[in-house]
C-alpha cells in the first residue's frame, strides 16, 4: 500500500512531496520532479543570496541593483552527503507553509 505524501505547491515556489523515507522536488521552471533519500542529505538551506558580502557590495555601488534586488528569487539549496548539491530559486515573498514543510525536511533528516 502506497503512503500518502504531504504535498506543497504554491505559485513562486518548488513543488514539494514529502514520504517517510524521502522527499521530492520539481523546479518552477522544470517538468520532472527529483528524488532525495534523506540519508542522502546532509543539509538543506534556503538563503537570500543577496546577504552574501559581495552581493551587497555590488548592490551599494550599483542604483540598478539596489532598485532590483528587493525582488531577486530566495535560494532553496539540497546538499548531498556525497558532495553535491541542487538549488531551486523561491519567491522571495515569505510563506509559513513553505518554512513548514522545510521545518519537516530538516527534522526528518535530523532522524
Amino acid at each position: 500500500m502506497e503512503e500518502e505524501p504531504l504535498i506543497f505547491e504554491k505559485k513562486g515556489f518548488p513543488s514539494i512531496k514529502v514520504f517517510n523515507e524521502h522527499f521530492e522536488i520539481k523546479a518552477i521552471d522544470y517538468w520532472e520532479f527529483r528524488t532525495f533519500n534523506y540519508s542522502d542529505i546532509k543539509e538543506i538551506t534556503h538563503y537570500n543570496p543577496n546577504d552574501k558580502w559581495w552581493n551587497k557590495l555590488y548592490i551599494m555601488t550599483s542604483l540598478t541593483a539596489q532598485i532590483f534586488s528587493k525582488e531577486d528569487p530566495w535560494i532553496l539549496k539540497i546538499i548531498r552527503i556525497n558532495g553535491g548539491d541542487w538549488t531551486y530559486k523561491t519567491s522571495y515573498k515569505s510563506n509559513s507553509e513553505f518554512k513548514k514543510i522545510i521545518n519537516l525536511i530538516r527534522l526528518k533528516l535530523n532522524n
